[in-house]
């Protein structure tokens, strides 16, 4: 929620200053605290009665026939308080939202802004408190928020039943639809889909060696650039020699919107030109950490006009996998000439355009297209990289399986429908059952390892492993050994890790961790979530790790599966950095030479499987549990 009490602004709660957050048990409860007495008061010294709230526009208070949405999410709506006539005291107020609670003073309270995150109904609540921080009785506003329901939506998934299909039809609910006209060779639709194998993308995969041609376009402009705006697009690239444009909207000269990987830089970005004149420059959002080529990254780029008619605020942020990247961009402070144009052609999907010629063709896949005519809130933006199935249900589209019943050449194979190599034996301690169907390991020198990552680990994942441990050859391991089950490297650690740690000389747990590493390449922090019950060895277990970036106040939130059941175990699950792992992925053990016993897992691994998206109990019975095909 943005809270101000004069102009606009952005980010946290401010009043001219940032207000401070109250961090008291008495502050948090409101409306339900007896007041305190001043220090050697009259008994009958009153506190001060309920204050009047009243609002300024646009929202207006619910009443008991009536509560018509206004406004919508971020869109900062004004409030006035003012204090009972009988009270000449009053020195601050004391506020509970439907988004936190809040603390001003009496000169703030003449005017201030309070920005909903989400629509729906909002609450507020306000106390009065005199000179000895005495609070009286409350006066509760309620408001309701508008939803957000003019934007379009290309799914791209018309050659799930016509491969032949050439138009991706807009599937959004503003007034006017504007389907995209696709311009490939051959077939543009890929079964590597964000929404998994019964779905489709756009397809834009030109042969390496040859200049790309391929995108797709509407015929008129989808958003008004010239106002704010939100576009967002899940994105597969492969191809990181050039710059690669997902989405641009182009004028004479230049483009007002341009969501695009920057080769020089090696991040996505998000921008537009300063003006649509030739030569003016291009201003825009940098990510703060590198794209993550062959995986599908969830990608927003927000324009924000501050809701008035002052160009000298107007910023563009991108969001990465639902989080914002560095601080908005005020455009006029990096470019002058700066003003808010608007777009005269079609957006485009796949292409860049830059005076009078179209460029930066995108190598890969985009999914999911979704463009509105409303500066979404960073909470909005987070919720979007959830993906729906038409049907309602949650999308996980499978991106890398190892089974070790699938071998070739000694190698077992990787059989998932996008790029990954397969996991190789190593010579000593590691060998292939074939009868079984599993990679069999000593416990000290054995693993096997792959070329990863295979998935873009600052967004939502699932990772899971069927594993037997073998409690004869445990039973050496000293108190506190963890044997690494499967993990992705990170420098010298592990940006995931399944694992079963020796917590007694008898007894064991299963754990997931993720770590995020230091400018130093040193563990910075540490998240992790242990299993409720002791793990049973010499039996085939399914243990499930869940990374969610969306049901978190943080960078993301840590979750454990046992065969399916939701571990409740020790450990501090939220993460507040991020990290992407940049080497090896490793099974059963550590492949650092000697340090491989120090992480060695005696018993054996049948399959590895990891899935893009945050599944829940639910979907981890639905995709997890069967065995592999």
């Amino acid at each position: 929620m943005q809270f101000t009490s004069s102009g606009t602004s952005a980010g946290p709660p401010r009043t001219g200053r940032r207000l401070a957050v109250a961090a008291t048990a008495a502050l948090l409860a409101v409306g339900g605290l007896a007041p305190a007495a001043h220090a050697g008061s009259a008994v009958d010294d009153p506190v001060p009665l309920a204050p009047t709230v009243t609002s300024l526009g646009p929202y207006e208070e619910c009443t008991a026939n009536l509560c018509a949405p206004h406004g919508g999410p971020g869109m900062p709506g004004r409030f006035r308080i003012t204090p009972n006539a009988a009270d000449t005291d009053v020195t601050k107020y004391r506020l509970q939202t439907s988004d936190g609670v809040y603390q001003i003073s009496a000169a703030e309270a003449e005017s201030f802004e309070i920005a909903p995150a989400q629509s729906g109904l909002f609450f507020l609540i306000v106390e009065a408190a005199d000179r000895g921080s005495r609070y009286g009785p409350g006066t509760r506003f309620d408001f309701k928020v508008g939803r957000v329901t003019q934007y379009s939506h290309w799914r791209f998934d018309e050659g799930l039943a016509d491969p032949s299909a050439t138009v991706a039809a807009d599937s959004g609910e503003a007034d006017e639809r504007h389907d995209a006209v696709l311009h490939t060779e051959g077939s543009g639709w890929s079964p590597v889909a964000r929404g998994g194998d019964q779905d489709r993308a756009l397809l834009l995969d030109t042969p390496e060696g040859q200049r790309p041609r391929e995108y797709a376009e509407t015929a008129r402009p989808a958003v008004d650039t010239a106002q704010a705006y939100t576009v967002s697009a899940w994105a597969y690239l492969t191809g990181t020699g050039d710059d690669r444009v997902v989405l641009s909207a182009p004028g004479q000269h230049g483009t007002a919107l341009e969501l695009l990987y920057s080769a020089a830089d090696r991040k996505w970005a998000f921008g537009r030109t300063a003006q649509d004149a030739p030569g003016a420059p291009s201003v825009r959002s940098l990510a703060t950490g590198d794209a993550v080529p062959n995986a599908w990254t969830h990608l927003a780029g927000v324009f924000h006009t501050r809701h008035d008619a002052d160009p000298s605020n107007d910023t563009v942020q991108l969001y990465v996998n639902g989080r914002p990247q560095g601080d908005p961009v005020v455009l006029a402070e990096r470019a002058p000439a700066y003003e808010p144009w608007r777009a005269t052609t079609g957006l485009q999907f796949g292409r860049g355009y830059a005076d009078g010629d179209y460029d930066h063709y995108f190598r890969g896949r985009i999914d999911e297209v979704t463009a509105w005519q409303w500066p979404h809130t960073p909470l909005g933006i987070r919720n979007m990289t959830e993906v729906r199935k038409p049907n309602g249900e949650a999308a996980f589209p499978l991106a890398a399986r190892w089974d070790a019943a699938s071998t070739e050449d000694g190698r077992i194979r990787q059989t998932g429908p996008y790029p990954g190599g397969d996991l190789t034996p190593s010579p000593t301690g590691a060998t292939l059952d074939a009868e079984e169907g599993s990679l069999v390991l000593d416990g000290e020198t054995g693993h096997a390892t792959a070329q990863g990552p295979v998935v873009d680990e600052t967004g939502s994942f699932t990772v899971s492993a069927r594993v037997r441990a073998d409690s004869a050859a445990m039973a050496g391991k000293p108190v506190g050994h963890r044997a690494l089950i499967a993990g992705q490297r990170a420098g010298a650690g592990y940006s995931w890790a399944l694992w079963l740690r020796k917590t007694t000389e008898e007894t064991y747990r299963w754990e997931f961790t993720r770590t995020s590493l230091g400018a130093d390449g040193s563990a910075a922090e540490t998240a992790r979530v242990g299993s409720s019950e002791q793990a049973v060895l010499d039996t085939w277990v399914e243990v499930t790790g869940v990374y969610d970036t969306v049901e978190t106040a943080g960078a993301g939130r840590l979750a454990l599966y046992v065969d399916g059941d939701r571990q409740f175990g020790w450990g501090s699950a939220d993460m507040t950095g991020t990290q992407q792992g940049d080497g090896a992925l490793t099974v059963g053990g550590d492949p650092g030479g000697s340090s491989g016993a120090a992480h060695g897992l005696a018993g054996a691994v049948k399959s590895l499987r990891l899935w893009t998206g945050a599944m829940n109990a639910h979907y981890v019975m639905q995709h997890v549990l069967p065995e592999p095909q």
